[in-house]
């Protein structure tokens, strides 16, 4: 059977590319105290609501990160919700505007976003749609990403003046799954879910 190419995890790596390259410019503007980085953060949120969504349903059916099951594709979604709910509530007179109020809302906000997709990643490592070791990358991305955002919050307290453009590295960690998921649509298929397999296996038994 000749493979062809997973639209889903190009679509959804190209999307997850150019959301890195709005975050590295709104972090850039965020050191810079430009409120420029509102819209921008708004961009960034839209299109990893947009990549939530196709990875989550899938262009055809059998590109599913979660196989379509329920509770995976819950997950995504509510991700996808909150993160444009989140950027909308920023991007208005109670979040940015509101100047140093707002920042304890705001980080608590990025907390539940980001347990909201490490849910997302474990769904992704459980259904093994995407072949191993790949399907590892969203949760490992995630952990890498949140020991780097510690250590660059950290640079300015230990070291005021250190840091610099370098504090940007998080905002990258997308943009390399991105492109992994563009790589991996054109050189690999998606798997059979474990769930499918193991009920199949079970069928086979019982039969």
């Amino acid at each position: 059977m000749q493979r062809t190419t997973v639209w889903s995890w190009l679509i959804g790596g190209l999307l997850l590319l150019l959301q890195s390259a709005l975050a590295v410019l709104a972090s850039l503007a965020v050191q810079a105290d430009d409120p420029v980085s509102v819209p921008l953060e708004l961009g960034g949120a839209l299109l990893v609501a947009a990549a939530c969504v196709v990875y989550a349903f899938g262009v055809r059916a059998h590109e599913s990160v979660v196989a379509r099951h329920p509770a995976g594709m819950g997950v995504l979604f509510l991700l996808a919700a909150f993160v444009v709910a989140h950027a909308v509530w920023w991007a208005g007179p109670t979040g940015y505007a509101a100047g140093a109020g707002a920042e304890s809302t705001a980080a608590l906000g990025d907390i539940v976003a980001f347990v909201l997709a490490v849910g997302g990643a474990i769904a992704i490592l459980r259904v093994g749609v995407i072949p191993q070791p790949w399907s590892r990358i969203p949760l490992a991305a995630l952990v890498l990403g949140l020991l780097l955002a510690i250590v660059f919050a950290a640079v300015p307290v230990v070291a005021p003046g250190a840091g610099g453009p370098v504090g940007v590295l998080p905002a990258t960690i997308p943009g390399v799954v991105g492109i992994v998921s563009m790589v991996l649509a054109v050189t690999t298929s998606p798997a059979a879910p474990r769930e499918t397999t193991a009920a199949a296996g079970a069928t086979a038994r019982h039969g």
